[in-house]
């Protein structure tokens, strides 16, 4: 089952960049979230879209990232014998605090130039 989401985490790690089969550009990079009980949780994420792309490729270990798209979650069993919770995403848009403030700016009329 797949649903669409929009989180707010920081960037764990560095952007993979591939190539598909096809020859289209592919990002992976993974989130670190927070649920509502302060549980950490891992987003694997995936984006063909070269705007979000971009945006993650320009971030480092630690940056505030939202991302949006299409989500399924996902279970494993850890080293430990516990169950783990995660998420997987297929990310269409990428924004930053940067971005947002931009925006803000723009929309009030007195944006960062």
């Amino acid at each position: 089952m797949a649903f669409d989401v929009l989180v707010q985490g920081k960037l764990r790690g560095q952007l993979t960049k591939g190539t598909a089969s096809n020859g289209t550009a592919f990002g992976r990079f993974k989130l670190g979230l927070t649920d509502k009980n302060g549980e950490s949780l891992l987003a694997s994420c995936i984006t063909f879209a070269p705007a979000a792309l971009a945006i993650v490729a320009r971030l480092d270990d630690g940056d505030a990232v939202a991302v949006s798209g299409e989500a399924a979650i996902t279970t494993w069993q850890s080293r430990d014998g516990l169950t783990r919770t995660g998420l997987d995403v297929l990310v269409a848009t990428a924004m930053t605090p940067y971005h947002a403030a931009r925006k803000r700016g723009a929309q009030s009329g007195g944006g960062e130039q």
